[in-house]
């Protein structure tokens, strides 16, 4: 169930991680189901790495694809916007409250939809992942 930490649907083992684009004909539907696979993956890679945390163990990385600028878009920083451009956002928006960094130590606070606000408090040996 998206929104809360399930241990059971994390998958493990002890396989290296590998991926392969496609390589034979598609239909038009396999093309953009692999367009979206594609999509979701490279949207995880783009966020900030305990916003991919947060995502991946609450399940949370359906995506959607846009026209318009997702909530908090800066052109400044991010290019002008350009609806005729195939983009894809999160369906489930989150929006970073407080980031605190200093030597050794990383708090991050993001306020996640229906999610509730959750931690994210990092240093050289330890990750604690909370919601509060």
């Amino acid at each position: 169930m998206p929104g809360i930490i399930d241990p059971l649907t994390f998958h493990v083992d002890d396989l290296p991680g590998i991926w392969s684009p496609v390589q034979w004909e598609q239909t038009k539907e396999e093309q953009i189901m692999e367009l979206e696979t594609q999509a979701a993956a490279s949207l995880m890679l783009s966020v900030d790495i305990p916003e991919a945390m947060l995502r991946l163990i609450l399940n949370e990385t359906e995506i959607v694809s846009t026209r318009t600028p997702p909530e908090g878009y800066d052109e400044t920083e991010q290019g002008e916007w350009d609806d005729e451009i195939v983009t894809f956002k999160f369906k489930k928006g989150i929006k970073l409250e407080t980031m605190k960094r200093e030597n050794d130590h990383l708090l991050a606070v993001y306020n996640f939809a229906n999610n509730g606000t959750w931690a994210i408090e990092v240093t050289p040996n330890r990750v604690v992942i909370e919601k509060i």
